[in-house]
């Protein structure tokens, strides 16, 4: 059984989306803790109220809305009793026995898995330690609960949490596009690390989305604002563009800025462990897309941005087993667009003589371009190491203490000049 949590500030979004899954026939509630008779009916507000009831004792902490999926074994059809028996469990394992929870089973993987929506202040208005609860409560509960239930172990499944094949890639013509993209927001955001728009967009792409904000010299652009689209088979933007500040999460451009800032230090962190994979597939890779097929294989998406002219000028590396998009160049001078084309026979950008649309289709301009756009259906991920993973308290919390100090100091400054 492979646990993933997750934290966040809005525990009417978990709810909305979960029960958004049960109208579609997705999912079904299974089970309820600390709710009366016929909560299976009642409406997404009237749940979140149930919580609020809870989360209004508590002002000051802000991230109070809790998500568990519980992920079992491919083959592992557990009974609906079995299955609220084992988060039953679980909760109390690690110490959210007494919180009121949401039990819902998704029928949307290629896996058995609950999503489990609770909160972590208790009716005395007390906020319950989440801080490593994955690494220390959840991973002994995993253990003891894999063993009495004979479950297949978390060491070794081949695939963990909520995946690619889970989230599905949208495609425009065949969704509804806001809810969609909705979707894919509160996924992307929760559980990926960027620190740009083009790596959060590197993401973005392989869920059938694009961020964009419009040309250059357009009014848009010049103030600031963002607009998301479905992406079509071809991966060129369609439909109406729907406002950022539209959507529940409102991933504005500045909102998005601070995230930035604050994913920087951790996109840091995880780089060495992106490059490591990355280097030893590099070093036995003989053709550009020998090397996306091998990374791909590893979890690791290539994205490439390409000139009309059909040259590389920008490589983003989506890596789904530590949930980062990072750019190219981050990762060092080699995995960048020039290095790459060298690499691997291709004109690069820095080349002075721009290459003819016969020369670009001699060097495969298009069939690249047709690498970019694959789907994800076949991905496979393999588990992280510990088979752990870190909370995330993803909702932008506002900007770091030491960002107001300088502008405090600039200021008082100014006022003295």
């Amino acid at each position: 059984m492979v646990v993933r949590i997750s934290t966040g500030k809005s525990v009417y979004g978990l709810i909305r989306y979960n029960e958004s899954k049960r109208r579609e026939s997705s999912a079904k509630l299974i089970s309820h803790h600390g709710f009366s008779r016929g909560a299976e009916n009642l409406s997404t507000q009237q749940l979140t109220q149930r919580f609020q009831s809870l989360t209004s004792l508590n002002r000051r902490t802000k991230t109070n809305a809790v998500h568990i999926s519980l992920n079992f074994a491919p083959g592992e059809n557990l009974k609906d009793e079995v299955l609220e028996e084992i988060s039953r469990k679980y909760l109390n394992k690690i110490g959210f026995g007494n919180q009121p929870c949401l039990v819902y089973q998704h029928f949307d993987a290629g896996h058995p898995h609950l999503h489990l929506v609770t909160v972590n202040i208790d009716r005395e208005g007390k906020r319950i330690e989440t801080h490593n609860l994955g690494m220390n409560q959840s991973e002994k509960a995993r253990k003891e609960i894999e063993q009495e239930f004979a479950l297949v172990p978390a060491e070794k499944q081949k695939r963990i949490g909520p995946s690619i094949q889970e989230l599905g890639k949208l495609v425009y013509g065949q969704e509804t596009t806001k809810s969609s993209i909705q979707t894919v927001l509160n996924h992307v955001w929760n559980n990926y690390t960027f620190s740009s728009l083009g790596e959060f967009n590197a993401i973005l792409s392989g869920f059938g989305v694009c961020a964009y904000r419009g040309e250059k010299d357009s009014e848009r652009y010049r103030k600031g604002g963002l607009v998301f689209h479905l992406l079509d088979k071809q991966g060129k933007r369609k439909g109406v563009p729907i406002k950022a500040s539209s959507f529940y999460l409102k991933p504005t451009l500045k909102k998005l800025k601070f995230r930035f800032a604050r994913d920087l230090e951790k996109k840091k962190e995880l780089c060495p462990l992106v490059k490591d994979r990355v280097v030893e597939i590099l070093g036995k890779s003989n053709s550009l897309k020998g090397f996306q097929d091998s990374l791909k294989k590893s979890g690791i998406l290539l994205v490439l941005n390409y000139t009309d002219t059909g040259q590389i000028y920008g490589t983003s590396y989506v890596d789904h087993l530590h949930r980062v998009g990072i750019k190219g160049s981050d990762l060092g001078k080699e995995f960048g667009a020039n290095d790459l084309s060298r690499r691997f026979g291709l004109v690069p950008l820095s080349s002075a003589k721009p290459l003819s649309k016969g020369e670009a289709s001699k060097f495969g301009a298009k069939v690249n371009k047709d690498w970019v756009r694959q789907t994800f259906k076949d991905l496979e991920i393999d588990p992280i190491p510990d088979f752990s993973l870190a909370l995330s308290d993803s909702p932008y919390q506002g900007p770091v203490r030491r960002d107001r100090k300088k502008r405090k100091k600039k200021k008082d400054h100014s006022s003295e000049s």
